[in-house]
């Protein structure tokens, strides 16, 4: 596949090279025309190259290092720096290419600047706390971009390329603080952090997961008990982005909706900003939040801001923050899952958040919770949804009727409603169980799903998928995707409720 260069009449593009780092300044420039701020973005020029799997470059290997990277941020503002560290093995120049993620007639993306080519050096190993786990790398800075206003609103992709055309990528999203959206959608960079087991080498990566590599921990096992953002994520460094989210973001900005991109940190250093929108959406698989975050968007909720939990198995664990040994702000996301072992004990154990002695049930925001992993886990066939309640306002005009079946997007983890746990409180008959799903789990035993809705007494509509894989059925891109205009119209339902009423 051709990689086109980017020529932007609107744009200046400086490059400095002091030792091995790059900087880069972009004037300010408005598109114009449209009705809203993404409807004008996914008309301007598209390019498939994000995709660099599918170009004919090799996707870079974390026991080989052939070119990897991270953030110095998982988001950033207009006007703000983003740091990129920068690691090529062996030593040979690469580039940086830079992409916003949307619809674009299909093509998924929009190449916004290039950087380089730059002279890559190899990093230093990253060093292993023996106690906890931690792996936090110190690498020097290698790039850096101030972005400009004219940089909407999203998730982007910073593409890593050597020489050799071997290729990463490095994730971060561009916010727009000053211009609240409809919709607020929220990255779920904790949760690709818990199961980032870089370097997956198979000798020293550490997660927050069992199947981390090396010596033991203080959790017991070789599992560790706090992780760095000062890492890549493992294999083609994208996290789960392209798992789960992409497809919904595909969907969502084809459509048009007002929406501003966030990620758990900004809700977690930011939550009051949640009340500027009416509505907020938590998509595939945030299963890691701290006691900010659940706050923020629980009061989010009693403002009267709608919450779509467009996926399962949300605000499963509690984590802290804290900062990185240079100092830098929540880098740092700590996770014992057992509360003999934190040593903080009370409201911010870091425990299940409905556990002792933290006992916030998230089905008390949700409606429902996480509940079970389907048989063959995340690489097993996903089972299918089954409707409930056809008659509500959700499903309307899709053609649901009770019964009716969805196939393939019942997975990998699930949630249903817990009657041992306490409810939402909700207007009364507003709490709806929209779908029935039974499925054999993990273990071979027979489980059961549950989507939900329910109103707060603020107004507020909060809508529970119960399944990670529901953005599989609202677009046809890449593996495992089902597209279903049903479930696209339900969806749609759902955020014209949240956007107009």
């Amino acid at each position: 596949m051709r990689r086109p260069g980017a020529s932007w009449s609107t744009a200046r593009t400086r490059v400095l090279a002091l030792a091995a780092l790059a900087i880069v300044r972009l004037c300010a420039c408005h598109a114009s025309g449209g009705p809203n701020a993404i409807q004008r973005e996914n008309a301007l020029p598209a390019s498939e190259a994000w995709q660099f799997w599918r170009g004919g470059d090799r996707v870079a290997d974390d026991a080989g290092g052939q070119i990897k990277g991270y953030a110095s941020a998982t988001s950033v503002d207009h006007g703000e720096t983003i740091t990129f560290h920068v690691s090529v093995t062996p030593p040979q120049s690469y580039t940086i290419e830079i992409y916003r993620i949307g619809w674009y007639g299909g093509a998924g993306g929009r190449l916004l600047t290039t950087l380089g080519a730059l002279a890559g050096t190899h990093q230093p190993d990253c060093p292993i706390d023996a106690t906890t786990g931690l792996i936090a790398c110190e690498w020097a800075a290698s790039a850096e971009v101030q972005v400009p206003e004219s940089w909407t609103t999203g998730v982007y992709l910073a593409v890593l390329r050597n020489a050799e055309h071997f290729a990463s990528v490095v994730p971060f999203v561009v916010r727009d603080d000053a211009h609240p959206p409809a919709l607020l959608y929220q990255q779920s960079v904790t949760t690709y952090q818990a199961y980032n087991l870089y370097p997956d080498d198979h000798l020293t990566g550490k997660s927050l997961y069992g199947s981390s590599y090396g010596p033991p921990t203080i959790s017991g096992g070789t599992r560790a008990v706090a992780v760095s953002f000062d890492r890549p994520y493992a294999g083609d460094g994208a996290g789960d982005f392209l798992k789960w989210e992409v497809h919904f973001i595909r969907w969502l900005e084809r459509a048009g909706y007002d929406v501003g991109y966030s990620t758990d940190l900004d809700t977690h250093q930011h939550g009051e900003q949640l009340r500027a929108s009416k509505a907020f959406l938590v998509v595939g698989h945030d299963e890691y939040w701290s006691r900010e975050m659940f706050d923020a968007v629980e009061a989010a909720r009693d403002g009267g801001v709608h919450l779509g939990f467009f996926g399962a198995n949300a605000a499963f664990w509690q984590v802290r923050f804290s900062p990185s040994a240079s100092g830098a702000r929540d880098r740092i996301m700590t996770c014992y899952k057992d509360a003999q072992l934190d040593p903080v004990q009370g409201p911010t154990t870091t425990v299940n958040w409905r556990s002792p002695p933290v006992d916030r049930p998230e089905q008390r925001l949700i409606g429902v919770q996480y509940s079970d992993v389907i048989a063959g886990g995340i690489s097993g066939a996903y089972a299918d949804y089954v409707v409930v309640s056809s008659a509500s306002w959700v499903y309307a005009d899709t053609g649901f009727t009770n019964g009716s079946v969805v196939h393939g997007i019942l997975g990998y983890e699930t949630d249903r409603f817990h009657p041992e746990f306490p409810a939402p409180t909700a207007i009364q008959g507003s709490h709806v169980f929209l779908s029935a799903s039974s499925f054999s789990n993990f273990a071979g035993q027979p489980a059961r799903s549950t989507a939900s809705i329910y109103q707060a007494p603020s107004g507020a509509w909060v809508f529970a998928a119960g399944t990670i894989g529901w953005s599989l059925a609202l677009d046809d891109f890449l593996d495992r995707t089902v597209a279903d205009p049903r479930i696209q119209r339900t969806t749609a339902n759902l955020l014209d409720a949240f956007t107009r009423g």
